[in-house]
């Protein structure tokens, strides 16, 4: 159970390469630029704090980036409820080699930001995705019938603002505020994705790697086993892609878990 109160808000979730076992997390607006590691209690054993602002940090995603062999973090300031912003940001340093057994804190001084604009209008997003294949970055608008992709082609420039790409348009089967996209990730591989909506969890498969992205998000998808939570933002792969994490946001009344969902023995995923 959650019993720490700087874990009220996590709307991001993503497994450490470099302690094994703990994920990363972060919360969204209104609270401080920090990004904690937790074990699989759910005890933080490391805190990390951004010299950047905290608008409104939707997500997280980890791997590869503009250093070969190396693990990166990717916080995404990406949500916008009322569409009024006019950038947004990325923002991209080394995975911190933290000590697992003492409660440390630290700030991470080395950060790259990746400011951009949508090509059309402002969106309010919640899901950011890293493919680890390809290092480009991936963005769902969250909504309720549709969602729009954009992309952000590696390498991407941290030295002006760059406009993303509109991949496409895909309809959503929602049919109430539960049914949009809140959070995701893919496997450490590049073979498998997580899409998940305050109700489901949806996952594909990339049978092929050479397909492109968009034909693989267009794939069928398999709805995978999801305890009902408060307020769930954070879902993200474990770093060998045996299971998969979940974490909500806190309501009153209601207890807060890491749950952790192990692969299914003999499926696919």
């Amino acid at each position: 159970m959650i019993e720490d109160d700087r874990l009220e808000e996590v709307s991001g979730l993503v497994a450490s390469r470099s302690q094994p076992g703990m994920v990363w997390v972060h919360n969204d607006s209104g609270n401080p630029a920090e990004i904690y590691l937790l074990d699989s209690q759910a005890v933080v054993r490391a805190t990390y704090v951004l010299g950047e602002d905290q608008r409104d940090w939707e997500d997280i995603a980890i791997g590869p980036g503009p250093t070969q062999g190396t693990t990166y973090l990717y916080v995404g300031d990406i949500g916008d409820n009322f569409t009024l912003r006019s950038q947004n940001y990325i923002y991209r340093f080394l995975e911190p080699t933290a000590l697992a057994t003492v409660t440390k804190t630290d700030t991470i001084h080395q950060i790259d930001t990746i400011t951009f604009v949508y090509p059309d209008e402002q969106w309010d997003v919640e899901t950011l995705l890293l493919d680890p294949l390809t290092k480009n970055l991936y963005l769902f608008s969250k909504e309720m019938s549709f969602t729009h992709i954009y992309c952000l082609p590696y390498p991407q420039r941290t030295d002006t603002t760059i406009v993303a790409k509109h991949l496409l348009t895909i309809p959503f089967e929602g049919e109430n505020l539960l049914d949009r996209l809140v959070a995701g990730d893919i496997s450490a591989d590049g073979q498998e994705i997580l899409l998940k909506t305050y109700q489901h969890i949806f996952y594909r498969n990339r049978a092929d790697s050479v397909i492109s992205f968009a034909e693989w998000i267009t794939s069928p998808a398999d709805t995978l086993p999801y305890t009902a939570e408060p307020q769930g933002e954070a879902i993200g792969f474990t770093a060998d892609s045996l299971g998969y994490y979940t974490l909500s946001e806190s309501q009153i009344g209601r207890d807060l878990y890491l749950y952790f969902y192990p692969r299914q023995s003999g499926s696919n995923r």
